[in-house]
């Protein structure tokens, strides 16, 4: 079969200078993943205009900039993902991957999504620093009349929602998300004033009040290279946890990524 056979992918993320410790991992990663149609499309938000030109020469992509000056970090979060979902708009894919600069799934995770045949299909992670971690997935709970979302969980407290099928959640973050065509040309990534969430909190929103399930893969769980955003992680450190998590073989900390 022709490349132009399979549905068209774009796989795209906001990256950031804060996240070079992994950026040279995850994008010799991206380059390499086994779907044979997928464009990738990056849009730094680094105040430093030199890094993404540096990245675009040194691994041949497609990287934009966006000035960050004067902005919170949610708001130009938002408009890097919304400028990746423009671009998906007026090329007209049949997907927008989302997969975030620190999220390392197996190398078929495209078709491993796209085989579910459903509208939005994700994973979720574990979040957190290292090994102080909970897992990206959100519950919608009542409380009498009110409904509110769950705080992310522990994996003792998710278990059950491991068993192999195709589940849905109110949310699991947008680390690791196909978004099909129907979906991304409806939806706008956004943030409001009055309110602090983030981009991918009010994705999961305006799906759910579209009616519009969201659908986890329960037999993969990537590995999160995370660090915390307030500061550049040393790097020996890092390198020293990828080294160790690569020789572990636990679902929670391991890039075993097979349930």
């Amino acid at each position: 079969m022709k490349r132009s056979d399979f549905p068209k992918v774009l796989l795209g993320c906001p990256i950031n200078v804060v996240k070079d410790y992994c950026m040279d991992q995850w994008l010799d990663m991206i380059k390499n993943l086994d779907y044979p149609n997928y464009d990738v499309y990056l849009v730094d938000n680094t105040k430093n205009k030199d890094y993404h030109k540096n990245l675009r020469q040194k691994h041949h992509l497609s990287i934009d900039w966006i000035d960050p000056a004067n902005k919170e970090a949610r708001l130009y979060m938002a408009e890097s993902i919304e400028k990746i979902r423009q671009r998906a708009v007026k090329h007209d894919y049949d997907y927008l991957f989302i997969l975030e600069v620190d999220v390392f799934p197996p190398s078929e995770i495209i078709q491993i999504l796209m085989g579910h045949n459903v509208d939005v299909c994700g994973t979720t992670y574990w979040t957190g620093h290292e090994y102080e971690s909970f897992l990206q997935l959100l519950f919608l709970q009542q409380a009498e009349e009110e409904i509110y979302v769950a705080s992310f969980v522990q994996w003792s407290e998710a278990r059950k929602f491991f068993n192999g099928k195709l589940n849905t959640a109110f949310a699991n973050g947008n680390g690791c998300i196909l978004i099909s065509n129907y979906v991304f040309r409806q939806i706008k990534f956004r943030v409001a004033d009055n309110d602090g969430g983030h981009a991918d909190s009010f994705f999961h929103k305006d799906i759910y009040m579209l009616k519009i399930a969201n659908f986890i893969d329960t037999t993969i769980v990537p590995f999160h290279w995370n660090s915390r955003w307030s500061s550049m992680p040393d790097d020996e450190n890092h390198a020293e946890l990828w080294n160790k998590i690569k020789q572990e073989n636990t679902i929670k900390k391991g890039i075993n990524y097979k349930l």
